[in-house]
């Protein structure tokens, strides 16, 4: 450990300093997501598809970043726990309520609902389990879950970007669609049922 900190020119005295401290470099790169997210809520609103795309990458970068260096440094916080998936959940969530005035003939307003209350749930059973003490961290599910989420909000966006009208491409957004509205379910009952224990012990 002493060598790490050596090659990195961080003394033990100034990395104890810096995870104890919530805003740290991780939370900030979360928080600045946020900022971000509101960013391309407003250029996907108003239709610049190619603008958006490029703000929900670097969005998506973000979120890789903030958990790289809180793995790295050893930053993880109860803040950056639980803030990292609800900035997550605001993106996809207001994403995929956009789409549903844009992409009408792709997506399905129920859809969007299941998405919604799925991540609204879980936020709730995550907040529950952290008040008990329990960490409630994500699961592959939880991953796979928002990597096909992110999947396809970039594949609507380029859709309505460049490939509006071609039928089959079409088809292949709302397979997509489909798959997302599925998994998402799918990973929340897995969720209920990890969190079985602490719901019945409330």
């Amino acid at each position: 450990m002493d060598i790490e900190y050596k090659k990195t020119n961080v003394s033990a005295k100034e990395l104890s300093f810096i995870k104890s401290n919530v805003f740290n470099l991780p939370n900030k790169i979360t928080l600045s997501r946020l900022l971000l997210a509101i960013v391309f809520f407003v250029f996907l609103s108003y239709r610049y598809f190619d603008v958006a795309l490029a703000i929900f990458f670097v969005a998506v970068f973000t979120d890789w970043l903030d958990g790289y260096y809180a793995r790295k440094w050893g930053l993880s916080t109860d803040l950056g726990r639980i803030v990292d998936p609800f900035v997550d959940k605001v993106i996809i969530c207001g994403g995929f309520i956009i789409f549903v005035h844009i992409a009408k003939e792709v997506i399905a307003p129920w859809m969007v609902i299941v998405i919604v209350a799925r991540e609204f749930f879980v936020s709730s059973i995550r907040g529950f389990s952290e008040s008990k003490g329990v960490k409630f961290a994500s699961n592959m599910w939880g991953k796979t879950k928002m990597f096909i989420q992110s999947g396809t909000i970039c594949t609507m966006i380029l859709y309505y970007a460049h490939f509006k009208g071609i039928s089959w491409i079409e088809y292949m957004v709302y397979a997509f669609i489909w798959v997302t509205v599925i998994v998402t379910t799918i990973s929340g009952i897995i969720y209920v049922f990890s969190a079985k224990k602490i719901l019945l012990a409330a």
